[in-house]
């Protein structure tokens, strides 16, 4: 076990580095889906449609073989960790769409119509009063969300990553201990999941007294 220690050190750290890297992909991605699908051009409207409906429709698993080996390799792209980066980006990017989507129209609509009266200016109404409330509403969502791309990382492990899962893969392969390996995974995504389920529950009643 002692020998593998480097190795699996450096694999959690590409499993962290990854979703840390997913997770602001995935959010810069969701945000831009939210407002084509707030927009009043139609094409946009259908778009974020589509995809959500794609991307939320279909298993995971199914998205890894299918862009990696199809997509990405006629793109050029033949690196599996940016490959598997960007595959699980824009698969959570369809659940923080459809969380500020949910944030957006749960909001009161009477200050839309006070906001109209006002006249204030457009980037006033996003960034300083209606951003600020989505922020607010969506935090215990997207810190929940942030554990499920965590532990979604172990599917790239099907495009060689050298993530956590994949190391238990050869861990196991080479030892044959596999309880200890499986035990190790289990370790491994709760150390980062159990704090993130916290936070989560935290924030939730933090949003509830506000």
């Amino acid at each position: 076990m002692i020998e593998y220690k480097d190795l699996m050190i450096k694999a959690y750290i590409t499993t962290i580095e990854i979703s840390i890297i997913a997770l602001i992909l995935s959010i810069l991605w969701g945000i831009i889906l939210f407002f084509m699908s707030i927009s009043k051009k139609l094409y946009f409207n259908y778009f974020f449609y589509v995809y959500t409906q794609i991307s939320l429709g279909v298993p995971l698993l199914v998205h890894v073989i299918v862009l990696y080996f199809f997509l990405a390799s006629a793109l050029g792209i033949n690196n599996p960790i940016l490959g598997g980066t960007l595959i699980l980006s824009g698969y959570m990017a369809s659940y923080f769409s459809k969380t500020f989507q949910g944030a957006y129209n749960s909001l009161d609509k009477q200050q839309f119509n006070i906001m109209h009266t006002l006249q204030l200016p457009k980037k006033t109404r996003i960034f300083k009063i209606i951003a600020p409330q989505i922020i607010e509403n969506t935090l215990p969502t997207l810190t929940s969300h942030f554990s499920l791309l965590i532990k979604s990382t172990a599917l790239l492990s099907l495009i060689s990553v050298p993530e956590f899962t994949n190391f238990v893969n050869v861990f196991n392969s080479k030892t044959f201990e596999f309880i200890t390996g499986y035990l190790l995974l289990a370790i491994g995504y709760l150390l980062i999941t159990i704090p993130l389920s916290y936070i989560a529950k935290y924030l939730s009643k933090k949003v509830g007294l506000n």
